[in-house]
């Protein structure tokens, strides 16, 4: 090899190595995709949860689904989103979340852990979007994206909570009643346990 190409040589050895790092970096930038069975499971409460079906380390990234495959689990089924929580006795509950058929539509998913049923409508309107949850439960619907204020109600009509959203398609909300109100969750996903 004459000299003067080693230094084009060296450059291009260096440049193929730089190319091989970033591919290897690029592989990292993404979590695997979930298992074929795959359950979702999420922990709504602060800090790590108890072990929930045999799987242990939810709640580590706050309130998140986890997809976990089932095989691997004690007793979730797949294809099943479970949401696990202290009720308000601080009974630890598993609540099986409805099934989310629409992907075209924003779905929005009620959980009670107050001590009465509960319903979500449209604010300052007499209007039911999720109709009376009873407690330890989760019902569900799914509508068109709309920007809407809702209100968590109890059975008599007493507000826990009041939101403004602007629905978007693709995205699922969550809204957790308690007994001393209740909450927005926007759903979100983190990586897979338990493999």
């Amino acid at each position: 090899m004459p000299v003067r190409s080693l230094p084009k040589f060296i450059a291009l050895g260096i440049c193929l190595a730089g190319a091989g790092a970033l591919q290897a970096a690029d592989n990292t930038l993404y979590d695997a995709p979930p298992p074929e069975d795959a359950a979702f499971l999420r922990w709504i409460e602060p800090g790590l949860a108890p072990e929930i079906y045999g799987i242990a380390a939810l709640g580590a990234e706050g309130d998140v689904f986890h997809p976990v495959s089932a095989a691997a689990t004690e007793g979730a089924q797949a294809g099943v989103y479970y949401t696990a929580a202290r009720d308000a006795e601080g009974t630890l509950v598993v609540i099986e979340e409805p099934a989310r058929p629409d992907r075209t539509k924003v779905q929005l998913t009620l959980v009670n852990l107050a001590e009465a049923p509960v319903r979500l409508e449209v604010a300052g309107q007499d209007m039911v979007v999720v109709g009376e949850t009873a407690t330890g439960t989760a019902a569900a619907r799914a509508v068109n994206p709309v920007a809407v204020a809702l209100t968590v109600v109890t059975a008599d009509g007493a507000a826990l909570g009041q939101f403004e959203v602007r629905l978007r398609r693709g995205q699922n909300l969550t809204f957790v009643a308690r007994a001393e109100g209740a909450e927005l969750i926007a759903n979100r996903f983190g990586p897979t346990l338990a493999e």
